[in-house]
């Protein structure tokens, strides 16, 4: 199980308007506050991703929600316990679940390949015909593609039965690429789906990106 402290903020994208942890303007209130939060307040949301990996992932994220640790998971649609975490959801449909976007298989002997096919996306998967282990310049691919997995992962969960709450990104695979932020972010917009993506003032992806990542996730 991976419990993430989120320092993300949930944002919804507007087009042509990224609205930022405080909202439009600096005298709006704190998405904290619009949430009944006083103003000042430091809140942190604990979110479990990686549901729907394993049956070991499946019942962390089932027994910290059930707990009060956590308040939202998000589901990894290519992985094959998916059928699991699903079910507990449809019994417990105020479930706060999203998608964990999913654009890479990092274990060695446990894979998982694209929902959309490899024959539809071939520069997605490696040379056993799963997702690539992590996405550098030898393995990067190609953004019409990666559009088509991660449509092809919300059609699954739709398919399923679950309307995600939220989308996010295993391994931070959407950020690899500007042309993968924008086929996330316009994913979102499309389906009015809000997107999480790293807040702040990318202080710390800025020490590992180019400025041009940087500016495109701004």
């Amino acid at each position: 199980m991976t419990i993430s402290i989120l320092t993300r903020t949930l944002l919804y994208f507007l087009p042509a308007i990224l609205f930022t942890a405080r909202g439009g303007l600096a005298d709006e209130p704190t998405y904290a506050e619009r949430l009944g939060w006083p103003a000042g307040a430091r809140v942190v949301i604990f979110h479990v991703d990686d549901a729907g990996m394993s049956h070991d992932s499946n019942m962390g994220a089932i027994e910290a929600i059930e707990k009060g640790v956590a308040t939202s998971t998000s589901i990894m649609f290519p992985c094959p316990w998916v059928p699991e975490i699903a079910h507990y959801i449809q019994k417990h449909p105020m479930t706060d679940a999203g998608i964990h976007t999913t654009l890479t298989s990092e274990w060695k002997d446990y894979r998982w390949g694209p929902l959309a096919g490899k024959r539809l996306v071939p520069s997605l998967v490696d040379q056993e015909g799963c997702l690539w282990h992590e996405l550098n310049r030898r393995s990067l691919p190609k953004a019409n593609e990666v559009d088509l997995e991660l449509r092809a992962q919300l059609d699954r969960c739709r398919t399923i039965g679950i309307v995600p709450t939220h989308l996010d990104s295993h391994m931070g695979g959407v950020f690899e690429s500007p042309a993968f932020m924008r086929a996330y972010m316009r994913l979102g917009i499309q389906n009015h789906i809000p997107v999480m993506m790293p807040g702040g003032h990318m202080h710390y992806i800025a020490q590992r990106e180019p400025p041009a990542m940087v500016a495109a996730v701004r």
